[in-house]
Protein backbone atom coordinates (compact mmCIF):
# COMPACT_ATOMS: atom_id res chain seq x y z
CA UNK A 1 0.00 0.00 0.00
CA UNK A 2 1.35 3.67 -1.08
CA UNK A 3 1.13 6.33 1.94
CA UNK A 4 -1.64 8.43 1.23
CA UNK A 5 -1.89 12.02 1.60
CA UNK A 6 -5.24 14.46 1.94
CA UNK A 7 -4.88 18.62 1.01
CA UNK A 8 -7.79 19.72 3.05
CA UNK A 9 -9.34 23.07 3.41
CA UNK A 10 -8.68 24.15 6.91
CA UNK A 11 -8.49 22.46 10.42
CA UNK A 12 -12.08 21.27 10.64
CA UNK A 13 -11.25 18.51 7.44
CA UNK A 14 -7.56 18.15 8.97
CA UNK A 15 -8.99 17.13 12.41
CA UNK A 16 -11.87 14.87 11.02
CA UNK A 17 -9.08 13.03 8.20
CA UNK A 18 -7.25 12.41 11.81
CA UNK A 19 -10.21 11.35 13.75
CA UNK A 20 -12.29 9.40 11.59
CA UNK A 21 -10.92 8.94 8.06
CA UNK A 22 -7.83 7.49 8.67
CA UNK A 23 -8.52 4.89 11.32
CA UNK A 24 -11.11 3.51 8.73
CA UNK A 25 -8.37 3.46 6.32
CA UNK A 26 -6.05 2.20 8.35
CA UNK A 27 -7.76 -1.10 9.03
CA UNK A 28 -8.59 -1.36 5.50
CA UNK A 29 -4.59 -1.72 4.66
CA UNK A 30 -3.31 2.10 3.84
CA UNK A 31 -0.01 2.13 5.93
CA UNK A 32 0.22 6.07 6.25
CA UNK A 33 -2.47 8.62 5.90
CA UNK A 34 -1.46 12.03 6.15
CA UNK A 35 -4.12 15.14 6.01
CA UNK A 36 -1.69 18.84 4.65
CA UNK A 37 -3.87 21.57 4.97
CA UNK A 38 -3.42 24.25 1.62
CA UNK A 39 -0.78 26.81 1.94
CA UNK A 40 -2.47 30.15 1.18
CA UNK A 41 0.89 32.36 1.83
CA UNK A 42 3.60 32.74 3.88
CA UNK A 43 2.95 31.03 7.11
CA UNK A 44 -0.41 30.79 6.88
CA UNK A 45 -2.24 27.62 5.68
CA UNK A 46 -5.99 26.79 5.73
CA UNK A 47 -8.69 28.07 3.21
CA UNK A 48 -9.63 27.16 -0.62
CA UNK A 49 -9.46 30.72 -1.80
CA UNK A 50 -7.27 30.42 -4.98
CA UNK A 51 -6.91 26.91 -7.36
CA UNK A 52 -3.39 28.04 -7.67
CA UNK A 53 -2.35 27.23 -3.81
CA UNK A 54 -3.66 23.95 -4.32
CA UNK A 55 -1.79 23.33 -7.66
CA UNK A 56 1.18 24.57 -6.18
CA UNK A 57 0.97 22.50 -3.21
CA UNK A 58 0.12 19.40 -5.33
CA UNK A 59 2.68 19.67 -7.26
CA UNK A 60 5.24 19.93 -4.33
CA UNK A 61 4.51 16.91 -2.78
CA UNK A 62 3.96 14.50 -5.92
CA UNK A 63 7.26 15.68 -6.87
CA UNK A 64 8.80 15.19 -3.22
CA UNK A 65 6.91 11.78 -2.31
CA UNK A 66 7.40 9.79 -5.60
CA UNK A 67 5.77 6.77 -3.96
CA UNK A 68 2.79 8.31 -2.62
CA UNK A 69 -1.21 8.64 -3.51
CA UNK A 70 -2.80 12.49 -2.97
CA UNK A 71 -6.10 13.60 -3.05
CA UNK A 72 -8.22 16.43 -1.92
CA UNK A 73 -11.27 17.35 0.49
CA UNK A 74 -12.13 20.21 -0.26
CA UNK A 75 -15.81 21.59 -0.35
CA UNK A 76 -17.81 22.66 -3.58
CA UNK A 77 -19.71 25.47 -1.96
CA UNK A 78 -17.89 28.73 -3.26
CA UNK A 79 -15.06 26.70 -4.99
CA UNK A 80 -12.78 29.58 -6.02
CA UNK A 81 -13.52 30.44 -9.88
CA UNK A 82 -9.83 30.39 -11.12
CA UNK A 83 -10.22 26.35 -11.17
CA UNK A 84 -9.63 24.94 -14.20
CA UNK A 85 -12.34 25.30 -16.92
CA UNK A 86 -14.60 26.51 -14.34
CA UNK A 87 -16.72 28.37 -16.68
CA UNK A 88 -17.55 25.20 -18.97
CA UNK A 89 -18.44 22.98 -15.34
CA UNK A 90 -20.60 25.62 -14.01
CA UNK A 91 -22.80 25.15 -16.83
CA UNK A 92 -23.46 21.80 -16.40
CA UNK A 93 -27.19 20.98 -15.58
CA UNK A 94 -26.60 18.26 -13.27
CA UNK A 95 -24.72 18.88 -10.19
CA UNK A 96 -22.73 15.35 -9.65
CA UNK A 97 -21.67 15.93 -13.70
CA UNK A 98 -20.66 19.45 -12.84
CA UNK A 99 -18.50 18.69 -9.27
CA UNK A 100 -17.20 15.78 -11.85
CA UNK A 101 -16.17 17.81 -14.35
CA UNK A 102 -14.50 20.44 -12.08
CA UNK A 103 -12.49 17.38 -10.38
CA UNK A 104 -11.56 15.77 -13.85
CA UNK A 105 -10.34 19.07 -15.08
CA UNK A 106 -7.99 19.61 -11.31
CA UNK A 107 -6.58 16.12 -11.97
CA UNK A 108 -5.78 16.44 -16.00
CA UNK A 109 -4.25 20.12 -14.92
CA UNK A 110 -1.51 18.65 -11.98
CA UNK A 111 -1.02 15.33 -14.47
CA UNK A 112 -0.21 12.76 -12.47
CA UNK A 113 -1.69 8.90 -12.58
CA UNK A 114 -1.00 9.38 -8.31
CA UNK A 115 -3.49 12.05 -7.92
CA UNK A 116 -7.05 11.87 -7.13
CA UNK A 117 -8.69 15.23 -6.76
CA UNK A 118 -12.03 14.58 -4.24
CA UNK A 119 -14.78 17.53 -3.89
CA UNK A 120 -17.34 17.35 -1.27
CA UNK A 121 -20.74 17.87 -2.25
CA UNK A 122 -21.86 20.75 -1.03
CA UNK A 123 -19.46 20.87 1.98
CA UNK A 124 -18.08 19.54 4.84
CA UNK A 125 -21.09 19.74 7.69
CA UNK A 126 -23.04 17.63 5.35
CA UNK A 127 -21.87 14.58 6.98
CA UNK A 128 -22.95 16.09 10.29
CA UNK A 129 -26.36 15.39 8.94
CA UNK A 130 -25.80 11.65 8.23
CA UNK A 131 -27.37 10.85 11.51
CA UNK A 132 -29.30 13.42 14.82
CA UNK A 133 -27.28 11.73 17.27
CA UNK A 134 -24.00 13.71 17.09
CA UNK A 135 -26.70 16.63 17.96
CA UNK A 136 -28.94 15.03 20.37
CA UNK A 137 -25.94 14.06 22.41
CA UNK A 138 -24.50 17.32 21.83
CA UNK A 139 -27.07 19.73 22.14
CA UNK A 140 -30.05 20.78 24.16
CA UNK A 141 -33.30 18.90 22.97
CA UNK A 142 -34.81 22.59 21.07
CA UNK A 143 -31.17 22.26 18.97
CA UNK A 144 -31.68 18.32 18.64
CA UNK A 145 -35.38 18.40 17.47
CA UNK A 146 -34.64 21.16 14.71
CA UNK A 147 -32.07 19.37 13.05
CA UNK A 148 -34.02 16.39 13.54
CA UNK A 149 -36.47 17.73 10.70
CA UNK A 150 -33.17 17.99 8.50
CA UNK A 151 -31.66 14.82 8.87
CA UNK A 152 -35.22 12.89 8.29
CA UNK A 153 -35.80 15.78 5.02
CA UNK A 154 -32.55 14.55 3.76
CA UNK A 155 -31.95 10.59 3.47
CA UNK A 156 -28.92 11.87 1.42
CA UNK A 157 -27.37 14.62 3.33
CA UNK A 158 -25.32 15.37 0.60
CA UNK A 159 -28.38 16.88 -1.17
CA UNK A 160 -28.42 19.66 1.06
CA UNK A 161 -27.97 22.45 -0.83
CA UNK A 162 -25.49 25.63 -1.90
CA UNK A 163 -27.66 28.10 -0.89
CA UNK A 164 -25.82 30.50 1.53
CA UNK A 165 -28.98 30.66 3.44
CA UNK A 166 -29.65 26.66 3.47
CA UNK A 167 -26.31 25.26 2.94
CA UNK A 168 -25.13 22.88 5.86
CA UNK A 169 -23.19 25.08 7.68
CA UNK A 170 -25.86 27.94 7.72
CA UNK A 171 -28.21 25.97 8.56
CA UNK A 172 -26.39 24.88 11.78
CA UNK A 173 -25.51 28.51 12.79
CA UNK A 174 -29.32 29.53 12.57
CA UNK A 175 -30.09 26.15 14.97
CA UNK A 176 -26.79 26.49 17.37
CA UNK A 177 -25.85 30.60 17.21
CA UNK A 178 -22.13 30.22 17.93
CA UNK A 179 -21.46 27.30 16.00
CA UNK A 180 -17.91 26.47 16.69
CA UNK A 181 -16.67 24.39 12.86
CA UNK A 182 -13.41 23.32 14.28
CA UNK A 183 -14.76 22.10 17.33
CA UNK A 184 -18.01 21.28 17.72
CA UNK A 185 -17.92 19.61 13.98
CA UNK A 186 -15.87 17.26 14.64
CA UNK A 187 -17.43 16.22 17.89
CA UNK A 188 -20.38 16.19 16.35
CA UNK A 189 -18.50 13.84 13.65
CA UNK A 190 -16.88 11.49 16.21
CA UNK A 191 -20.37 11.03 17.90
CA UNK A 192 -21.89 9.79 14.35
CA UNK A 193 -18.62 7.75 13.37
CA UNK A 194 -17.26 7.03 10.15
CA UNK A 195 -19.54 3.79 9.68
CA UNK A 196 -22.96 6.15 9.74
CA UNK A 197 -21.42 8.69 7.40
CA UNK A 198 -20.12 6.15 4.81
CA UNK A 199 -23.78 4.73 4.67
CA UNK A 200 -25.44 8.19 4.59
CA UNK A 201 -23.07 9.79 2.12
CA UNK A 202 -22.42 7.64 -1.29
CA UNK A 203 -20.23 10.70 -2.77
CA UNK A 204 -17.82 10.32 0.32
CA UNK A 205 -17.92 6.62 0.50
CA UNK A 206 -17.24 6.33 -3.01
CA UNK A 207 -14.22 8.52 -2.75
CA UNK A 208 -13.18 6.59 0.38
CA UNK A 209 -13.35 3.35 -1.47
CA UNK A 210 -11.33 4.80 -4.52
CA UNK A 211 -8.91 6.10 -2.34
CA UNK A 212 -8.14 2.27 -1.13
CA UNK A 213 -7.98 1.07 -4.28
CA UNK A 214 -5.83 3.86 -5.36
CA UNK A 215 -3.10 3.12 -2.69
CA UNK A 216 -3.16 -0.79 -3.20
CA UNK A 217 -2.47 -0.64 -7.55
Amino acid sequence: MKPLYILVEGQTEEEFVKNLLRPHLLERGLVEVTPIKISTKAGFKGGFVKYDHLKRDAKLLLRQRHNTVLSTFVDYFRIPNDVPRYADCIRIHNIEDRISCIETSIGDDIGSHRFLPYIQKYEFEAVLFSSNKGFENYYEDKVAIQTRKIVEGYPNPEDINDNPATSPSNRIKQIVPGYNKVLSGNVLALEIGIDRILEKCPRFSRWVNSLVMKAST
